[in-house]
């Protein structure tokens, strides 16, 4: 042990508790070789060296120590003990003892925090290494149960692809889902190495992780070549054949100009969609772009080819465009008869005109602007009327309405009015029916509600009956039988009547005859007029006495 001047013991530090410190060299050529190698080292020995007291080349070396554990990323524990070993030594030079034992304070209290964070990042070290572990087992795992993994692998869709694509749809689902498959299990296995590169740990770990990694890529990279390869030569195989069919030389053939442009499109679109080699991707991008500048060609010669078209097409639309507007200055003169007739015959020359869709399409919607006042005026007629019959419809209700209640008054009231006051209510009520014109279910439904006001008048009649005289009852018993008699002969007088207007309705009858029976028919009308009469006359005897 070593004292201090002030008596306070300053503990020696062994070799063991820095084993980054331990040498077979001496401190002289150890140092000078590994500052050689580190700049930052080198620096620390030079701005030492160029202290003059040991009291600052202390604090330095504090300083530094600090900064090598401190700083953002991964802490420099090589420097840090490096400075440590350097800085050891100046604490046995003379010091001033309050200024050694706060100096030392600080260096013992920089060792531990190192320790200590060193503990720590060899606790992440150790839980990182433990979660490679896990991801290199897994990965291993699934390439001894490869082909389990690929029954469960997802369909591939192909309902945007081209249609050479999707009458091979199997062949590529099979490859391509098997390259899925290698394809992920490859970019885990790269992202397993860049991990196990940058997480601090001891380099025999990390060659044994590099080692079960490397017997991984030879399970996949391989297999997912071969693949590659054959999914490669499927494609340059179908897009050679889609070649060869449809451009001959600088000839285009097969199909139109527009389906072999999506062709081309849909077959660029799924070089990107599945795994082919770089070199494969390349021959089969030329040949579709060869194949895309001469489609390119054939659409501009048929935009020309359009635009010529359509410039014929426009002079001769000038006519019939002429002809519209001069039926448009007419039309408010016309109705829509005459109309249709001047638009029937301008379509028809229309017909016979070699005219592009576009300039068909825009004179059949002049031609339909012109209909249009007379289509609105027809519209608003029928608004009108549509009003009307709502307006008709809501006043036969009010009416259907004010009748039932009248009905419901008057079966209410019934018991206190005379018979005579009754029968005309209810004459009333029948006359008001009558004018309501309303629907045959309407009138069952009103004649239910009449059926009370009907009883009460029944009633009320034969109440007055009973109550006649038995010369009264006598005299009406004569006026109905009478009234009996009067009906029988008035029908005779119908059928007589009726038979005498055939007979002069018959075409075998000369003039003489002709008028004998219209003397006839006109004997029977006034017989029916009287016989009408006489009824009328006896009935509203009866009804006085009933009454």
């Amino acid at each position: 042990m070593i004292s201090s001047p002030d008596s306070s013991p300053i503990p020696d530090i062994d070799a063991s508790s820095a084993p980054e410190e331990r040498s077979s060299r001496t401190p002289e050529e150890h140092s000078i070789e590994h500052h050689e190698k580190n700049p930052l080292l080198k620096a620390f020995s030079e701005s030492l060296a160029a202290l003059a007291t040991p009291e600052e080349r202390i604090s330095c070396g504090l300083e530094f120590m600090r900064g090598s554990i401190s700083q953002e990323g991964s802490p420099r524990f090589r420097e840090f003990w490096e400075a440590r070993r350097l800085v050891l030594p100046f604490f046995k030079e003379n010091l001033n003892p309050a200024i050694r034992s706060k100096l030392w304070s600080e260096y013992v209290e920089l060792t531990v925090e190192a320790r200590r964070l060193k503990e720590i990042l060899e606790e992440q070290s150790s839980f990182a290494m433990e979660q490679i572990d896990l991801a290199i087992r897994s990965m291993e795992e699934e390439v001894a149960n490869i082909q389990s993994h690929l029954a469960q692998a997802a369909e591939i869709s192909f309902s945007n692809a081209s249609q050479m694509i999707k009458q091979k749809a199997p062949v590529y689902n099979q490859i391509q889902r098997e390259l899925n498959l290698f394809n992920t299990l490859a970019s885990r296995l790269n992202g397993l190495r860049k991990e196990v590169m940058k997480t601090d740990m001891r380099i025999r770990f990390k060659t044994k992780f590099f080692k079960r990694l490397s017997d991984l890529g030879d399970s996949i990279f391989p297999k997912r070549k071969e693949l590659i390869d054959s999914i490669s030569a499927q494609f340059e195989k179908d897009v050679d054949q889609f070649v060869e069919a449809h451009f001959k030389g600088e000839e285009v053939v097969g199909a139109p100009y527009y389906a072999l442009r999506e062709e081309i499109k849909s077959l660029q679109g799924m070089a990107k969609v599945l795994t082919l080699s770089s070199p494969a991707f390349t021959r089969t991008r030329l040949k579709l772009s060869e194949c895309w500048d001469k489609v390119k060609v054939l659409e501009k010669e048929h935009k020309k080819e359009v635009f010529e078209r359509r410039q014929v097409s426009s002079e001769q639309r000038l006519p019939i465009q002429t002809k519209i507007d001069a039926l448009r200055a007419r039309s408010a003169e016309m109705d829509l008869r005459q109309l249709d007739q001047e638009i029937g015959l301008i379509s028809e020359e229309m017909r016979g005109i070699p005219l592009q869709r576009d300039d068909v399409r825009a004179l059949r919607e002049e031609l339909s602007l012109l209909r249009v006042p007379f289509i609105q005026a027809q519209e608003a007629k029928a608004r009108e009327l549509e009003e009307a019959e709502r307006e008709k419809l809501r006043l036969k209700k009010e009416r259907v309405a004010a009748v039932k209640e009248k009905i419901a008054r008057m079966t209410k009231e019934g018991e206190r009015l005379d018979l005579e006051s009754l029968l005309q209510a209810y004459q009333e009520i029948q006359k008001e029916i009558e004018e309501c014109e309303i629907s045959k279910i309407e009138r069952q439904q009103i004649d239910r509600t009449l059926r009370h006001l009907k009883d009460l008048i029944a009633d009320k009649k034969e109440h007055s009956l009973l109550n006649l005289s038995e010369d009264e009852k006598k005299t009406l018993e004569n006026l109905r039988v009478v009234l009996q008699q009067k009906k029988q002969r008035r029908q005779e007088i119908k059928e007589q009547l009726e038979l005498h207007r055939k007979t002069l309705g018959s075409s075998n009858l000369d003039f003489e005859k002709a008028m004998q029976h219209r003397e006839l028919v006109d004997q029977d009308r006034e017989r029916l007029e009287k016989a009408n009469l006489s009824i009328q006359e006896i009935e509203q005897k009866i009804a006085e006495l009933e009454g």
